[in-house]
Formats: structure tokens, C-alpha cells, sequence
């Protein structure tokens, strides 16, 4: 003979910057998710530094548009000759946009995006 059962059940709340999710789960599985978080959270490693820390510009728009743009040439294992080659651009133009020297428009934003797959939208 089967009956519904009522289970008991935990509601677990993770923000994640300015984002709230609130998930319902049973609470042996909570409990679980609980462990496995503080297990994280005792895993500090000395050697962890948050992105702030290298990179205390990206709150100016100008040097966060060169740290991204900086990050896809080292993603694809490029030389500044390299992508200024694949954007028609200088190589002294690619080190004025990482150094926040020379802004990215629109349309060379779009050719970053053909070329190295990233939203043009994120360069402007």
C-alpha cells in the first residue's frame, strides 16, 4: 500500500553578487550541500588571491576593456603582431587598448567578436 508522504525539506539562499536563488531540497540533501560548502570553505589556499587583487583597475572602464581584451590575446596564445595582424591594426594600436590608452569602437569591437568569438557589447 503507498500514501503520499509528506518529506521534510530545507530552503537553501545563495547570493551571488547582486543575484538570489533560493532552492528547496530535501534535507538529507541540504545537509549534504551544507557539508560540501563548508568543506570549500575550509580549503583556503594561500596561494588564492582574488581577482581585485590583480587586477585593480576594473572598476575604471577604460583599463577593464584592456584586461579583457588582454585576456583573449592570452587565451588564444597571441603576440600583439599577431591579433594587431588578424584586426588590421598596428601592434602599438593592440598595446594602447590593453593600457587603456585607445578605446575599442564599435566597429573594430565587432571584428573582435568574428574573430575571437567574444560579445562586441562587452568591449564598448
Amino acid at each position: 500500500m503507498s500514501g503520499a508522504v509528506k518529506m521534510r525539506h530545507t530552503e537553501i539562499t545563495i547570493k551571488q553578487g547582486r543575484e538570489t536563488k533560493k532552492f528547496k531540497l530535501s534535507l538529507e540533501a541540504g545537509r549534504g550541500l551544507i557539508n560540501f560548502l563548508r568543506s570549500l570553505q575550509d580549503q583556503t589556499d594561500e596561494s588564492t588571491v582574488s581577482a581585485d587583487e590583480i587586477f585593480p583597475n576594473t572598476k575604471n572602464a577604460e583599463k577593464r576593456v584592456g584586461i579583457i581584451f588582454r585576456g583573449i590575446r592570452f587565451k588564444h596564445d597571441l603576440t600583439q603582431a599577431e591579433v594587431a595582424k588578424k584586426l588590421g591594426l598596428d601592434q602599438s594600436d593592440i598595446s594602447k587598448i590593453e593600457n587603456g590608452r585607445r578605446s575599442i569602437g564599435k566597429a573594430l569591437a565587432k571584428k573582435i567578436e568574428k574573430e575571437f568569438g567574444i560579445d562586441y557589447r562587452r568591449l564598448l
